[in-house]
């Protein structure tokens, strides 16, 4: 009898993408995120010497939020980014800005008060199929100005990870400013590289990609060989 050296399925680039969507689509349903990232959603950090203070962090669908937390939203962005996209000699699109916000698909990881349920920062993202993998892209990360240097930023980038890894999506992606080396060298901290086939789409952007645990888990077991004794 010959033993098999190796076991492989093969599956159409076709039949791949539509799975990946369909995929993508119950995450994208799944008002319940919460309950992936149980033993993320307390961050405690130091706010006055030798003593210590927790936010809370929730991940919810557009749809599940007040208009209040949008205009919220949109104004700490505003805050963020509208002196900053001046320095590049971009345009602060408001109205745009605002609308997307809104969307349908629209996904926010929000850092909050626990004793005030007031939000202090969020990550705005959508599950979809890009660059032929699942994905998580980003669209914003902002923190009131009094939360910032805390190292929330990353504790919520992290929670987003982890996130992403246990709903088996294989990378996070995000596009930003090349001239903005600040945000550069924060995301190149937490794993990301620049994509470099996306260099000749935009000459003032580049995208920035992550691979999950979970990508990393499946790049192992695609590469190793299985064998039968």
């Amino acid at each position: 009898m010959i033993e098999p050296k190796e076991l492989r399925i093969e599956i159409s680039a076709v039949k791949l993408t539509k799975f990946q969507k369909q995929y993508m689509n119950l995450a994208t349903k799944n008002a319940h995120l919460d309950s992936t990232i149980p033993e993320c959603r307390v961050f405690r950090y130091m706010r006055q010497r030798n003593k210590y203070a927790e936010l809370k962090i929730m991940c919810k669908r557009k749809q599940d939020l007040e208009r209040s937390f949008m205009e919220w939203a949109y104004n700490l962005a505003e805050r963020s980014l509208k002196q900053k996209y001046q320095q590049f000699g971009f345009r602060w699109q408001k109205n745009s800005s605002y609308a997307d916000l809104f969307l349908k698909w629209a996904r926010y990881l929000i850092a909050y008060e626990p004793s005030t349920y007031y939000p202090v920062g969020y990550i705005f993202f959508r599950f979809e199929v890009a660059k032929g993998h699942t994905a998580v892209t980003i669209y914003g990360l902002h923190v009131e100005e009094s939360y910032r240097n805390l190292g929330l930023g990353t504790h919520m980038m992290k929670t987003l990870e982890i996130l992403a890894h246990r709903l088996g999506v294989e990378v996070l992606i995000i596009g930003i400013a090349k001239r903005d080396e600040a945000l550069k060298r924060f995301l190149h901290r937490l794993g990301f590289t620049e994509d470099k086939s996306e260099m000749s789409i935009n000459s003032e952007y580049e995208v920035l990609v992550a691979p999950t645990m979970c990508y990393k888990i499946m790049e192992a077991h695609r590469t190793s060989t299985i064998s039968f004794h």
